[in-house]
């Protein structure tokens, strides 16, 4: 019997000049959880001006034609709530929870800030300080830069080719105007809608939805980006980094969020190396003792993603013999596909943090926006998601396996200590952004970590929780 998906009761909104909202009612706590998300992220940057998306996100906190600088966190602050916002390749989304008996200023700080933010010379000028600082900290990370050379080398074209803090550079020589003219560029009603999830009258809600973002003017619809050619062949790079240990990311192109394809590379990443359970780990970390860290990311996006295995070595194990280990196990998985038992296991974890995710108001409030943005169907594709996970079987697995990891169109990256790098077996800092592992839930399912997705991807793979306001990225 084929489990069906129960979507929460939605109202949607839309407005005639272009914004949506989606209105869940929810009790019991008087509690309101508010998104807006902005059809606008690191691929809608033109040359030169690559991270401005994420420092746009830090001024939107910094003033708006209503707000003063410093209001927005005060009066979240003194009504209890939270707030915070993030950045990625595809989007940028503002946050608010609040009490049900106040939520609604939460809408009047996003209907001013969607055109009214000041974008004060001074003020951006302190705050490119912090994003650069922020920069400089991603690169010390072990991880981002890893991540970032295999994602340069699979995106050629396609503007998923520059990170999503983007270059040191183009943060140094960026103004102020060229920020305002990104700014009204792209933040306007019809490449943003709204999700508030809570306890709300859904009647006034949606009148004063009408009443704060009706007359706001449409800005230029989202242009396309370049599409990316087939690989013609393998890509390798190395990296010399001052790290004393040895890392490797494999990336291979894969599909969009939301095709069928998405939910069977959810399941293989599951197989191949999201658990203990999984064959490189039992490989690579129990048997042959080669690596002490291995973990796979499936990171579909809006446009087609990419599928990553990642290594971190042990003191004195061989680079070749990991990759011929890793590449023997995918090669292992093409042929045998994935068990029953398996199967069935990674089919309920999946469902439980499916699930999961409709405990609390903003977790529902994200899922909601992540479908809503990034499927073509929107949120409504929740309704499949179970079903659609729960009719793969191994047959359709292997073929998956076999159009995509293919190692003619992979590419492959290994971070190797510079000279004079700190001895591997000298004590080692714990470094907490560092890249996630045994990942249990497909990247569609999981609330997003408060961070640019620059690194090993913040784009909700990760098991970390929602940050607070002030810890914005």
């Amino acid at each position: 019997m084929v489990e069906q998906t129960m979507l929460p009761d939605v109202e949607v909104v839309e407005l005639e000049n272009g914004f949506k909202a989606l209105l869940v009612e929810r009790g019991p706590l008087p509690v309101v959880a508010s998104i807006v998300w902005y059809r606008v992220g690191a691929r809608d940057e033109r040359t030169g001006e690559t991270g401005v998306s994420h420092f746009l996100e830090h001024m939107m906190f910094k003033g708006t034609d209503r707000f003063p600088k410093g209001q927005i966190d005060l009066q979240t602050s003194k009504m209890g709530g939270s707030n915070n916002a993030f950045t990625d390749s595809d989007s940028t989304a503002y946050y608010f929870s609040m009490a049900a008996d106040r939520w609604e200023t939460a809408l009047e700080i996003e209907a001013s800030r969607m055109r009214g933010c000041l974008l004060d010379p001074l003020e951006f000028a302190s705050e490119k300080n912090v994003v650069l600082e922020e920069l400089a900290m991603g690169e010390d990370d072990p991880w981002r830069p890893l991540y970032q050379a295999t994602e340069t080398l699979l995106y050629q074209v396609h503007p998923y080719h520059h990170p999503v803090i983007g270059y040191r550079q183009d943060l140094e020589r960026l103004s102020a105007q060229q920020m305002r003219d990104y700014y009204h560029r792209n933040y306007g009603p019809n490449r943003a809608f709204l999700v508030v999830v809570g306890a709300i009258d859904k009647a006034r809600a949606a009148a004063r939805i009408r009443e704060l973002f009706g007359s706001i003017p449409r800005v230029t619809e989202r242009a396309e980006p370049l599409t990316e050619p087939p690989p013609q062949g393998e890509r390798r790079a190395e990296l010399r980094t001052p790290h004393s240990v040895v890392r490797m990311c494999i990336g291979f192109p894969t599909c969009r969020m939301g095709d069928r394809d998405d939910y069977a590379l959810d399941v293989l990443a599951h197989d191949l190396g999201n658990s203990k359970n999984s064959r490189l780990y039992r490989r690579l970390v129990l048997k042959d003792e080669l690596v002490t860290d291995v973990s796979v990311l499936n990171e579909t996006r809006q446009d087609p993603g990419a599928f990553f295995v990642l290594c971190e070595l042990r003191e004195g194990s061989s680079p070749a013999r990991v990759e011929a280990a890793v590449r023997e196990e995918i090669a292992k998985q093409l042929e045998e596909g994935v068990g029953k038992k398996d199967l069935d296991r990674i089919r309920t974890q999946i469902r439980a943090s499916f699930l999961f995710q409709d405990e609390a108001v903003l977790d529902l409030a994200m899922k909601l926006c992540r479908f809503e943005a990034g499927t073509p169907g929107g949120f409504r594709t929740l309704e499949g998601v179970l079903p659609t996970y729960a009719s793969l079987q191994n047959k359709e697995l292997r073929e998956v396996a076999a159009k995509y990891f293919d190692f003619r169109r992979a590419a492959i990256v290994w971070a190797m200590p510079a000279a004079g790098s700190v001895p591997a077996n000298a004590p080692k800092r714990r470094t907490v952004a560092r890249k996630p592992v045994a990942k249990k839930t497909p990247s569609r399912l999981v609330k997003k970590d408060d961070k640019v997705k620059a690194g090993p991807k913040a784009k909700t793979k990760q098991k970390s929780k929602t940050k607070k306001a002030g810890k914005r990225a």
